[in-house]
Formats: C-alpha cells, structure tokens, sequence
C-alpha cells in the first residue's frame, strides 16, 4: 500500500492561500522520499500574515510557479494512495481550495488523520498536538516546516503499526476500531 503523508503551510488564513507542501513517501515497507514544494500563492490570497508561524515570507516564494505548476505531479505521487496528515481536515480542505482555486479536480484519496490515531493510541498524552506527539514518540520535528511536518506525521503511523506489529494499514484500522475517511 502507498502511503504519502501531506502538510501545507499556507500564506495566511484562507484556506487557498497555500505557500508549501511537505510530501513524505511510504510504499512497500519503507520511506521512499520526503521533499517540499514552496510555490506562490494565487493572486488573491498572496499576502502572508502567518509568517510568524512557518517562517515563509513573500521574498522566499516570489520567484516560485504557483500550485496548478505542481497539480500533474502531485496527481501522480497521490495516485492509489492514502493521504495522511496530522489535523487532516485542514490539509485536506487547503489540498480541496487549491484545486478549486485553479479549477482543478479534486483528488479524491482515502485519508487517515493522525490527530484521531495518537488520541486513540496514545491517550495518555496532555495534548496530541504534532510537537507534543513528535517529542512523545521520540521523532525529530522541526515543527511548521512542511517537509518536517509531512514526515513526522508519516512516522507516527508507522510507529503505532510498530506498537501493535500490524503492517497493513487496513488491518490496523480495524484493530483500533477506525476508518480511513474519503475525501469529497
């Protein structure tokens, strides 16, 4: 099974606004890849106010293509994959504006959010936000680097299928009692 983690930064508060995309891959027992894309944010939501955040500034995408440049080949990474991202919905819902922004079909991939699998696996945790999970489970985060991100993300599911040596992702999900969710 192919897995490919995701994580975007995005410029400021509108969802369309994406400014990176971490990209971890997982397939047939082992990261394959992990990069980032930056590219500039469409027109009308190119200003950034979440700066502080990811540490992304207009000067540092300028001179990048914008998303729709990235749209084929990220159709051929997600092709037969699942998706995962920590607080998936934002990721896909970002993932969904951009397409809609350049009017793009979305990609319609299974998905698991690893917010949902740490509460399950390790409910013990005061908060199952990316850092405190990361440093849990003794992963290296340089948190809001998408790249960063993307492969922590990926390496807490794969932790937790080390925990309950369960390899195949559709099994794990009926060991805990989840289910991956289908993008619209």
């Amino acid at each position: 099974m192919r897995i490919i983690a995701l994580d975007f930064e995005t410029a400021n508060s509108h969802y369309a606004s994406a400014c990176s995309l971490g990209i971890a891959i997982y397939e047939e027992g082992e990261i394959l890849d992990s990069f980032e894309w930056y590219f500039r944010p469409h027109h009308q939501y190119n200003y950034f106010t979440n700066s502080h955040i990811h540490g992304i500034y207009p000067e540092d995408v300028q001179d990048e293509p914008e998303f729709v440049f990235f749209y084929d080949e990220l159709a051929e990474i997600l092709n037969d994959a699942v998706i995962v991202a920590h607080n998936a919905m934002f990721d896909i819902t970002v993932l969904n504006a951009m397409c809609d922004v350049y009017g793009l079909k979305h990609f319609k991939n299974p998905f698991l959010d690893t917010v949902r699998l740490s509460r399950r696996v390790f409910p013990e945790l005061r908060d199952h936000k990316l850092n405190t999970v990361s440093e849990y489970l003794d992963i290296d985060l340089s948190h809001h680097n998408a790249k960063s991100d993307a492969f922590a993300c990926l390496c807490i599911l794969l932790k937790t299928m080390e925990r309950y040596e369960e390899y195949d992702l559709d099994r794990l999900m009926e060991l805990l009692h989840m289910h991956l969710r289908k993008n619209m």
